[in-house]
C-alpha cells in the first residue's frame, strides 16, 4: 500500500482499484469533515473539467461496483444552434463548458490574487497565460476570500455579465455510472492486516482505510445523441410560398413579378424627375399651331 493505490485486471474484463485512506496523515481542519474518502469521477481521458462539478463520494469499509456505459452528444453550430465550433482546447484539456469555467476563474483568481487555487492541468494549450498555484499564506490572506467572491458573483442569477463568454461544447462524452456498494468482509480484513503500512496493524484499521472499486462496462454499444435542425429556412420559405399560394393564387413566378413592377416604378420615378439627372420628352407631331 506504499503507492495509496493499486489496481489489476479482474473477472469478466473489469478493472479492480484498491485505495487505502491512511487516516493518520489527515490533518485536524479535515478531521471535523462529516465523511472522509474520495471523489471519483469518470471522465474522457482528454477532459479534465468534468472533474469539477460531479463524482462519487466512495468511503473506506466497502467495496463499490460502478456500472459504466459511453454516451457522446453532437450539438449544432451557429446559425442554427448555440455552441461554438471554434473553441476546442484551453487549460483543462478539451474544451466544455465547465472547463470553460473553471478557466473562467482562474482568470478572476489571477488577477486578484496572483495565482490560483491549483494550477490547470494542460497550461500550455493558452500561450499567453500563465498560472501559478497559491502558497497557504497566500490562499489564506487572498485566494480564499476571492474565491468565494466569485462563486456568489457567479451563482447569481440577476448579474449582468462577469466576462464568462461558455457556449456550449459542439462534442460531448460522457462516462453514465451506476454505482452500488457492499461492506468489506470481516474475514478479509483479517487477511489484509498482513500488508497493512507502519502504524496499521488490527482489523478495524482495515475497515477505515480500505476502499474497493471494481470497474465494468456493462455494453460496448456508444449512445449517441445529436441535436438536428428539423425546421430550417428552407422549410420557412417552403411554407411562406405555399401559404401565398393558397390564399392568395401566388407563386414564384408572382412574387418575381411583383418585385420586377416595384423596381421599374422606383426606376421611372426616380429618372423621371426633374434635377435627378433625367428629362422627360414629348414629341408633337401633325399639328398645325399657325
Amino acid at each position: 500500500y506504499q503507492r495509496r493505490v493499486r489496481g489489476k485486471g479482474g473477472d469478466y474484463g473489469k478493472m479492480q482499484l484498491m485505495f487505502f485512506a491512511d487516516l493518520n496523515e489527515y490533518s485536524d481542519m479535515t478531521r471535523r469533515e462529516p465523511q472522509y474518502g474520495y471523489t471519483v469521477v469518470f471522465h474522457d481521458h482528454e477532459s479534465y473539467s468534468s472533474t469539477i462539478p460531479s463524482g462519487f463520494w466512495l468511503s473506506p469499509g466497502s467495496i463499490y461496483k460502478a456500472d459504466l456505459s459511453l454516451s457522446q452528444e453532437f450539438r449544432e453550430g451557429p446559425p442554427a444552434g448555440t455552441c461554438d465550433p471554434t473553441r476546442v482546447n484551453n487549460t483543462y484539456g478539451r474544451y466544455e463548458e465547465n472547463s470553460c469555467i473553471a478557466q473562467c476563474r482562474d482568470d478572476a483568481l489571477m488577477k486578484e490574487c496572483g495565482c490560483v487555487h491549483v494550477a490547470p492541468p494542460l497550461p500550455d494549450n493558452e500561450p499567453g497565460k500563465h498560472y501559478r498555484g497559491c502558497t497557504l499564506e497566500e490562499w489564506a490572506k487572498c485566494g480564499l476570500r476571492a474565491y468565494k467572491n466569485w462563486v456568489v458573483k457567479y451563482s447569481d442569477v440577476n448579474r449582468v455579465s462577469m466576462g464568462c463568454n461558455c457556449p456550449p461544447t459542439c462534442f460531448e462524452t460522457e462516462y453514465r455510472a451506476q454505482i452500488s456498494s457492499s461492506s468489506l468482509s470481516k474475514f478479509y480484513a483479517e487477511q489484509k492486516v498482513q500488508r497493512l503500512p507502519d502504524g496499521y496493524n488490527t482489523t478495524q484499521d482495515v475497515m477505515e482505510n480500505l476502499l474497493i472499486i471494481d470497474i465494468l462496462f456493462t455494453s460496448m454499444q456508444v449512445s449517441e445523441i445529436r441535436e438536428i435542425v428539423t425546421y430550417g429556412w428552407a422549410n420557412f420559405l417552403g411554407d411562406v410560398g405555399g401559404v401565398l399560394g393558397l390564399f392568395l393564387g401566388a407563386s414564384i413566378f408572382t412574387i418575381m413579378e411583383f418585385i420586377q413592377f416595384f423596381i421599374l416604378a422606383i426606376w421611372d420615378t426616380l429618372c423621371g424627375l426633374p434635377g435627378r439627372g433625367g428629362k422627360r420628352t414629348q414629341s408633337v407631331e401633325g399639328i398645325n399651331l399657325n
